[in-house]
């Protein structure tokens, strides 16, 4: 794991474990389900957080090497098999960052660098 991932996610984990403490404490002593219920929502955003550093680590790590060895099938396979459990990496629609780093141009040889609007898309 690139260490400075491994950092970020070690950091959060243990935000995250004193969060949660923090949210048992506010069930047992019976606090309003809405105020409970904002904890979780930013619980569950900090965990999409972790996961999305451990795909980008995945990502910039196995998976690449992979593919420059020629194994890439596989390690892409595992890769769509367990993001099928995690729709927060999946759904888009609120990853305004991640769409806004794009800045319409990529980098592929299917879509020749073309900006969103001007590339040919392929169905299958």
């Amino acid at each position: 794991m690139i260490p400075e991932y491994k950092d970020e996610i070690l950091l959060r984990l243990k935000t995250i474990r004193g969060h949660v403490t923090g949210v048992l404490s506010m069930v047992e002593s019976d606090r309003y389900c809405p105020e409970v219920m904002k904890q979780v929502a930013a619980l569950q955003s900090s965990l999409e957080k972790v996961n999305r550093t451990l795909l980008r680590n995945h990502l910039e790590t196995c998976v690449s090497e992979a593919i420059q060895t020629g194994n890439g099938k596989e390690k892409i396979s595992e890769l769509l098999d367990a993001l099928r459990f995690n729709t927060s990496l999946t759904d888009l629609r609120h990853q305004g960052e991640l769409l806004a780093d794009l800045n319409g141009e990529v980098d592929c040889p299917t879509c020749s660098g073309k900006p969103a609007g001007e590339r040919s898309e392929v169905l299958s």
